[in-house]
């Protein structure tokens, strides 16, 4: 898009998320609250708890044998939990935020249920980076932060932290964990991938700071992550404990870019990685598997979260914890040990210190709750520290306008929210932004793209599942594609001759490809059809399709879904190779991305391919030979 269009398309989106003085929920002023006042009014473990931050997902309603359900609206149980222990905010996912009005309910029944025994308001937070992480049902996906690099326009980090903020305080929210700040220069990364905005540190900063100013534009607390950086990893924390082995000096260079911009931009949070740094911290704690030395990973680390962040980078917001269910803690460290670990390092609020899905799980939050104070009496940490980092809480909830009664009905709030989430203005940036990155690899003028279709056409479709078919021929038919469809949803599905059959029947074909961590030269060895040898079905069905086709001699388009640097397996492709940077389909009357139909615009000639890579290919066969580089993109 052209900026003069971005400005007042985000003029629009603006005023129609609420942004107006006449569609905002009224509030009161709160400049008389005293900080200082209402730390001396609490007591230590209403300190402690204003440090922890609950996900209540799922609850076993009765009692924990019970079956858990998704908590879309309160309950007794959970209402009478938040109040005895008076949180400092509330984690939501996706089982909670289903819908507009559901999510405004839920929202504030929890927040009245803090306030009958706190003053002090709760942190809402969700995970509405844009792109594959979304949690917002009805919501604005947005096509990522890898194709918003794609763009090559930092207007679009602007307007996806502006339309995320907007809905995330419609519905009630008040947090949003995003931007993602890492530099993805790890082609093998399993978790960050397309969460980045590429693998150039200054696009990364550059993107993130525009990110983080619309987010903060909407009125919405924004939260850089994941410091000091996920971008250069081949573990995923979810599941294990990565360890970057790098040198000050490199890090420096790439990694903490991002975080130094955002900092300076004034980031509201950040969030840290559960990642093991040696260059800043190479102490070792003990494993609890076998007692072994482990370095201590950056959440636990009080060299790099209060010496290196705040002394070092001068980042003076809230610090906050990536999940501390994860793996990457659990399985080395353990819950209780971890969160007290972390609030010692000098972390200000622990997200998800202990799995509670029923009342009689609460007592692990008394279990977090005393080892802390059994802290603070051993003298290992002090109520000095505690709070300061209460301060920074509070500073930022004031800031936020958080202590300010609602006055405006929840009716009106629920209006306000089902027009913001649905907001056709919120549609139309996000169909332009991901037509806008598509990127073009590579194009063959005879059996390439743009499809020539007409009635007697056949388009043969391969995705990896149904939700991706649904998308590609919901998309085609809303284009007035002029063909007749046939599918396949090819997962732990083999090439075979029932293919070679729909092939032969098609007229053009069309293979979704979708590989999170690309190693397809050594998994399964070599993966095309003509050697005979046959890999993992996730390489070597898109790979045995492309290669079938182009002995057919038949127009042949595959996309890329998520991770591009699965694109370097089809160099042999006679076709197009397109990246969209996005993999989710169509699924309960919604379109959980607008990257593939995008794409399918692209391929059908509906749009222009305008995207440049935001990251470098690497060959597949040689990971030391760059396919395509940085910036490479084809125009038609």
């Amino acid at each position: 898009m052209k900026y003069s269009i971005i400005l007042s398309s985000l003029t629009a989106l603006m005023m129609s998320a609420g942004a107006a003085p006449s569609n905002r929920p009224k509030c009161g002023k709160v400049d008389t609250v005293d900080i200082d006042k209402l730390i001396s009014e609490m007591t230590l473990e209403q300190k402690i708890a204003q440090r922890l931050l609950p996900d209540m997902r799922n609850w076993n309603y009765g009692g924990c044998s019970n079956k858990a359900a998704n908590v879309e609206v309160m309950n007794d149980e959970l209402a009478a939990s938040i109040s005895k222990y008076s949180f400092g905010g509330m984690v939501l996912f996706a089982e909670n935020v289903v819908n507009a009005e559901n999510a405004t309910r839920l929202i504030d029944a929890m927040q009245k249920a803090n306030a009958v025994n706190s003053k002090i308001p709760l942190f809402v937070g969700v995970d509405q980076e844009g792109g594959i992480v979304t949690r917002l049902g009805n919501g604005t996906m947005l096509p990522g932060n890898m194709a918003v690099g794609a763009t090559g326009d930092p207007n679009n980090a602007y307007l996806s932290g502006a339309i995320t903020g907007s809905e995330l305080k419609a519905i009630g929210a008040n947090v949003n964990f995003a931007p993602d700040a890492d530099v993805n220069i790890n082609y093998q990364n399993p978790v960050i991938g397309v969460r980045s905005f590429g693998s150039h540190a200054d696009l990364v900063a550059k993107n993130a700071v525009q990110y983080q100013t619309g987010v903060k534009s909407a009125g919405c607390i924004s939260c850089g992550k994941h410091f000091p950086g996920h971008g250069d990893t081949a573990t995923d924390s979810h599941f294990g404990l990565p360890l970057v082995n790098k040198t000050l000096e490199q890090i420096q260079g790439v990694e903490l870019v991002p975080f130094k911009a955002l900092i300076a931009n004034d980031v509201d949070m950040i969030m840290t990685a559960h990642i093991q740094y040696p260059a800043l911290d190479d102490t070792t704690i003990p494993n609890i598997v076998d007692g072994s030395p482990l370095i201590v990973p950056a959440t636990l680390s009080k060299k790099i979260m209060t010496d290196f962040l705040r002394g070092t980078l001068g980042f003076k917001g809230v610090s906050i914890t990536d999940a501390m269910n994860m793996e990457a803690i659990i399985s080395y460290v353990g819950n209780v040990d971890a969160t007290a670990r972390a609030i010692r390092a000098g972390v200000d609020v622990i997200i998800m210190p202990a799995l509670v899905r029923c009342v009689a799980n609460f007592t692990l939050y008394d279990d977090v709750i005393n080892k802390v104070k059994k802290d603070i009496a051993d003298k290992l940490y002090s109520e000095d520290e505690l709070d300061t980092s209460i301060k920074r809480i509070l500073t930022l909830k004031k800031k936020y306008n958080l202590f300010a009664p609602v006055t405006t009905t929840i009716e009106k709030r629920i209006e306000i929210a089902n027009a913001t989430l649905s907001d056709p203005k919120h549609k139309e940036i996000e169909r332009n932004m991901a037509r806008d990155a598509i990127t073009l690899l590579k194009n063959d003028p005879t059996y390439g793209i743009p499809f020539k279709t007409d009635e007697t056409s056949k388009v043969a479709v391969f995705m990896p599942d149904a939700t991706q078919i649904a998308s590609a021929v919901r998309t085609m038919q809303s284009l007035g594609v002029r063909a007749n469809f046939t599918t396949f949803p090819f997962t732990n599905t083999l090439f075979n001759d029932t293919i070679k059959a729909m092939i032969d029947a098609s007229t053009h074909v069309v293979i979704g490809s979708l590989v999170t961590k690309n190693t397809p030269a050594i998994d399964g060895g070599d993966i095309f059809i003509d050697t005979g040898k046959i890999g993992s079905w996730a390489y070597s069905f898109p790979a045995g399709v492309s290669d079938y086709a182009k002995t057919t001699k038949k127009p042949i388009a595959v996309i890329s879904l998520r991770n591009p640097y699965d694109s370097a397996n089809f160099e042999r492709t006679t076709g197009a190779v397109l990246c969209a940077y996005g993999f989710k389909g169509y699924t309960n009357g919604v379109f959980g991305q607008p990257n593939l139909p995008a794409a399918i615009s692209t391929v059908f000639g509906h749009s222009k391919p305008k995207g440049r890579l935001p990251v470098d290919i690497p060959s597949v066969f040689d990971n030391s030979t760059i396919l395509y580089p940085f910036g490479f993109g084809l125009s038609l």
